[in-house]
């Protein structure tokens, strides 16, 4: 994720899903002999559109134009650009940070209740997911998080199946839009 902001501390773009290089999971090849829940989870990684240099374009636009920039949005359009809030949304960010905190402070287990409130008051929220999954199917001890984030015990979904029901890799995320006329 990505958001703009000017040296006035306006913000010029809204948060959106942002990269500025490409992922080197889009271009590995599927090795053979790999089970099928796996050969399929990295189909659909590949999937996953790539708009970096496109979007690395735009940021390098706005650094050197500023205001100018055909990419920097008025406040009323970072507003209209902007993901809606409604109370459920607002509800489960507040419930994905009490997660958070309980999970720093007394244990997974306390944080688990919260993140579960958060996935079913925003279901479309990945960030919420992810974190939980991400916890949950990590062994305690691990360097690295495990990021298969597969079915588990604790939550309802996982990510193969969830980015699945969303239509796939092509849907994983709502698009940055960079077709700006100005």
């Amino acid at each position: 994720m990505a958001v703009w902001i000017d040296e006035n501390g306006m913000i010029v773009r809204p948060a959106e899903q942002a990269s500025i290089e490409r992922s080197p999971a889009r271009d590995m090849e599927i090795p053979e002999g790999i089970p099928d829940r796996l050969k399929l989870m990295i189909g659909e990684v590949k999937k996953i559109p790539d708009d970096s240099a496109a979007y690395r374009a735009a940021l390098l636009d706005w650094v050197r134009n500023g205001a100018a920039s055909a990419y920097a949005m008025t406040p009323d359009e970072v507003v209209a650009a902007s993901r809606p809030t409604s109370n459920d949304t607002s509800l489960a960010g507040a419930c994905f940070a009490m997660g958070e905190h309980l999970h720093r402070t007394v244990g997974h287990d306390a944080a688990v209740p919260y993140w579960r409130r958060a996935h079913a008051l925003d279901p479309d929220n990945w960030t919420y997911k992810r974190q939980a999954w991400t916890l949950v199917t990590t062994p305690e001890g691990a360097t690295e998080n495990d990021l298969m984030q597969g079915p588990n015990d604790v939550y309802e979904g996982n990510w193969l199946d969830d980015v699945l029901a969303a239509g796939g890799g092509d849907n994983y995320y709502v698009r940055a839009n960079l077709e700006r006329p100005k």
